[in-house]
């Protein structure tokens, strides 16, 4: 007989978790670890992607309303003839905490000097000891302190997986799912990814503020 695959987390229940609770703008692991969230729970993508994120002019195009990033090259559904899309994120007025414009701007002010130091572009930076780009490892560990703090009991890796089963369940089209968390088969996404979602009540949306750009 065929295990059904389990359940996860309603992305809407983080989300909820992140409005309420109280983020130091001024303190640079809050800052990072929350901005770091709030672009997954947006774009979809994998945590991998977050360290392919720079600040420079070639990578990050800054106006009076969005900020757009084009990834450097190295993702996982990367090869010769394609590159992962473009990040595209525009305000969210509904509450502070989840605008990711103000949360990205905070991040690259407050990791200047360190990022300097590393002789980096990277969006995110270590926290701790000699200066380099935050790895993939690094960046899960900030994840999961929110999580154990939210309550929720999932890897951090397992946003990607919930936020594409949310937009699923919210009858989103699977040709909009597939574009916003970069992914390259819908049959992989439906046999590995696609989940239950627990609790799936809360109307929340958040992809408004998350276009990927070709």
């Amino acid at each position: 007989m065929k295990q059904s695959k389990p359940p996860i987390c309603n992305v809407s229940e983080l989300i909820s978790f992140l409005t309420a609770y109280k983020v130091d703008s001024k303190n640079i692991f809050q800052t990072s670890r929350h901005t770091a969230i709030l672009l997954l729970i947006y774009s979809g993508r994998r945590l991998h992607d977050l360290t392919l994120l720079r600040v420079d002019p070639n990578h990050c195009i800054k106006s009076e309303d969005s900020i757009i990033f084009w990834p450097e090259f190295g993702s996982k559904t990367g090869r010769s003839d394609y590159r992962q899309s473009g990040w595209k994120f525009v305000a969210n007025n509904t509450h502070c905490n989840l605008n990711p414009l103000f949360w990205i701007e905070q991040t690259i002010t407050l990791l200047n000097e360190r990022r300097s130091s590393a002789r980096s572009s990277n969006l995110f930076i270590t926290l701790r000891g000699a200066a380099k780009p935050a790895s993939r490892t690094v960046i899960a560990g900030w994840v999961k302190t929110i999580f154990k703090e939210a309550g929720i009991s999932a890897t951090p890796g397992s946003i990607r997986s919930a936020v594409a089963s949310k937009s699923w369940y919210d009858n989103h089209p699977l040709d909009e799912i597939l574009a916003r968390g970069n992914w390259q088969s819908a049959n992989t996404f439906k046999k590995y990814y696609r989940r239950e979602v627990i609790n799936c009540s809360d109307p929340t949306n958040v992809s408004n503020s998350f276009t990927p750009l070709n």
